[in-house]
């Protein structure tokens, strides 16, 4: 929409409110739990061997890695998908809105680039 005209439907604010909800649990709930696994498997009392040395010294750490760096680009996701959120109802209320929605899509074209999560 060239003209500056802002389009949201019902389907987009539910499908923002689910993304927010998986960024806020379930998906948060799993990568915390692949580092629990990761951090026990890592420690020789719990497992041993030249197999167990190499996750612990080599695989781990990388795979923890690139776990963080898909949270730190989740956690901006979410930031900006709950400011575009927070832009849509307010414009509804007919109160200002503060930023600009298009300025919040356009930075999540920004994000996680050249995220290395193939390796996991």
């Amino acid at each position: 929409m060239v003209d500056g005209t802002v389009k949201v439907t019902a389907e987009a604010h539910t499908h923002i409110t689910q993304l927010l909800s998986l960024l806020q649990g379930p998906l948060g709930d799993v990568l915390s739990q692949i580092s629990s696994h990761g951090i026990a498997l890592s420690d020789p009392n719990i497992w041993a061997g030249p197999a167990a040395s190499n996750f612990a010294n080599s695989v781990w750490p990388q795979a923890q890695g690139q776990l963080d760096q898909v949270r730190a680009s989740l956690g901006q996701v979410q930031q900006q998908v709950s400011g575009i959120l927070g832009n849509i109802t307010q414009a509804g209320s007919g109160l200002p809105v503060v930023g600009s929605v298009t300025q919040q899509v356009g930075n999540l074209t920004n994000l996680g680039g050249g995220l290395p999560v193939g390796g996991l």
